[in-house]
């Protein structure tokens, strides 16, 4: 294969491989990127059929090249295969009524989703390093105070209204991502309910604008869902405390819960995505930003480690 059929190969494969990384980790933040994944396999595509037609080959050179194709291909055939397994999973969705609901409430008052956007944004980081320094701290000491102090609801009852708290919270968490979309210009192409190992929502946008996006609006789709469900919770919370009803603080729990498990800071997580987005934006220094992505790890070596130092006292 001669230097310059081998420089042909090398470029289109690294654009591959650089949109497969691009379409997965978006994927994982529920906002499928289907045309780029048809781009990318019309440029496979293209490889393979130039592959089979050079004649100039360097045997070595051409093994290099072969592989690196087959192994973009294997990547190209798993990720498809995810988006399939999802869609199959879809309970209920929605490319046009729920989209175009999100579209018409945020058309009014305008100025005032901006300003929830900004809070949600601020809320849902807050929530990220909550959810770190409270699961630290509730390992720690092996219980949760404030519990001990709700118990005019039956066990039965109390795990009702807190299932409805997980749903409302869905609800809430997944409009906030829809906000972010419709605040921004971006297109939100389809939205809805999933039932896979567990119920859970989507938003997915569309790839072309959600990418060209700013890093900041990025950050913004990803906190405010989790701060809506902050700003919820203590609404929820608010109202029990002033009418003395239980019923209110387990609906503030359940949807704290559900907000609560999006915050950790691991991808595909919220949080994780939340995390990143910070590392990102504001360090420059790649290796500080490799620590920074690697440290957060630690903190899950501290919960297992404090998990079973709970097990073996208990």
């Amino acid at each position: 294969m001669s230097k310059s059929t081998y420089s042909y190969l090398t470029k289109p494969l690294a654009k591959v491989e650089k949109d497969l990384a691009r379409i997965s980790r978006f994927q994982e933040k529920g906002c499928a990127i289907n045309s780029l994944l048809n781009e990318v396999y019309y440029d496979l595509k293209n490889i393979g059929e130039y592959l089979k037609r050079v004649k100039d080959i360097n045997p070595e050179e051409f093994a290099e090249v072969n592989a690196k194709y087959e192994d973009l291909l294997m990547k190209f055939d798993t990720i498809a295969n995810q988006i399939d397994s999802q869609i199959e999973g879809k309970v209920l969705a929605s490319d046009n009524t729920l989209p175009e609901l999100v579209y018409q409430i945020t058309s009014h008052y305008r100025a005032a989703w901006l300003f929830f956007e900004r809070e949600a944004t601020v809320f849902g980081i807050g929530m990220m390093f909550f959810t770190i320094l409270g699961t630290t701290y509730f390992l720690s000491v092996g219980k949760v105070p404030f519990l001990k102090t709700l118990g005019n609801l039956t066990p039965g009852m109390a795990a009702i209204v807190f299932f409805i708290g997980l749903i409302i919270g869905l609800l809430v968490h997944e409009f906030a991502h829809a906000v972010v979309l419709a605040n921004n210009g971006i297109k939100i192409k389809r939205m809805g309910l999933m039932a896979t190992a567990m119920i859970g929502g989507f938003v997915e946008a569309d790839e072309d604008t959600f990418l060209k996006a700013e890093p900041q609006v990025h950050l913004r789709f990803n906190a405010s869902s989790i701060g809506a469900n902050a700003l919820l919770g203590l609404v929820l919370i608010t109202i029990g405390l002033l009418v003395s009803s239980d019923i209110f603080i387990y609906l503030a729990l359940g949807n704290l819960f559900f907000g609560f498990i999006n915050s950790f800071p691991i991808s595909p997580m919220d949080g994780g995505w939340v995390y990143e987005d910070l590392v990102n934006l504001y360090l420059k220094n790649q290796k500080i930003i490799a620590i920074f992505l690697g440290a957060r790890f630690i903190f899950f070596v501290i919960w297992i480690i404090l998990f079973t130092r709970l097990v073996l006292i208990a």
